[in-house]
């Protein structure tokens, strides 16, 4: 999926949740600038950009650099089951690095 089409579609996602208050969930792959310090295996870190990041997505922000981020829930626990275990986490994206 092009980059253009995640960005159209967390921009459609975040115009719903201003609307309804309820969220959508976008799903992309992303690239992340720095690895966690936890030495994983080369592999793990190789296909880092391979995994599906799953967003909840409810703005778009610019950093003081001039990045913009998604911001939103990390939505890792959509499963109901899991919902109820964990609290879903805060998380931004840099929109520039999610990959094509």
């Amino acid at each position: 999926m092009k980059r253009i089409q995640v960005i159209n579609k967390l921009i459609d996602a975040i115009r719903y949740y201003n609307e309804t208050g309820k969220h959508r969930q976008v799903s992309f792959r992303y690239d992340p600038e720095t690895r966690t310090d936890f030495n994983f295996k080369n592999w793990k870190h190789d296909r880092d950009a391979d995994s599906v990041r799953n967003i909840l997505p409810e703005e778009i922000i610019m950093s003081g650099e001039g990045n913009f981020y998604v911001v939103g829930f990390d939505n890792r626990y959509n499963l109901k089951q899991f919902t109820s275990q964990k609290d879903q986490h805060y998380r931004s994206y840099r929109l520039d690095r999610i990959q094509e």
